[in-house]
């Protein structure tokens, strides 16, 4: 009966402990923040101006599939303005390793809740006659 006594003592310190650590590191990750601002980029409402409609279509692509892509992308913090007046502008190209995968980058605007896409500017040769 001591051992039965031990063991119950061990389990209810052992699942308190549990409950400390939770309560302290339940609610981490290992994401950047580079990756935490495209998640807020892309789960935002998304306004697209005309310009980047037409050249989406170019593309032969829609804003959903758009926004399944962009999960490869990554800000560019060197070129972006992010304190700009009234909303803060992200320069969006591929990851380096897909890079060669996407001929698109993009000029997105953060205004609180929503993320207008302004430009989309096509790194192939071919040329969009979009204005």
């Amino acid at each position: 009966m001591v051992f039965l006594r031990r063991l119950k003592f061990y389990a209810f310190g052992f699942g308190l402990g549990l409950m400390v650590v939770y309560a302290i590191f339940g609610n981490r990750s290992c994401t950047t923040p580079n990756e935490l601002k495209m998640k807020e980029l892309v789960f935002q409402y998304m306004e697209l101006s005309d310009k980047a409609k037409c050249k989406l279509k170019y593309l032969k692509k829609n804003e959903f599939l758009m926004k399944v892509e962009l999960r490869h992308f990554q800000v560019n913090y060197d070129v972006s303005n992010i304190h700009k007046d009234p909303c803060g502008e992200y320069y969006v190209e591929p990851k380096p390793e897909h890079a060669k995968d996407y001929n698109y980058k993009l000029i997105m605007l953060d205004c609180d809740t929503i993320t207008r896409v302004n430009d989309i500017s096509i790194t192939t040769t071919n040329s969009c006659n979009c204005q």
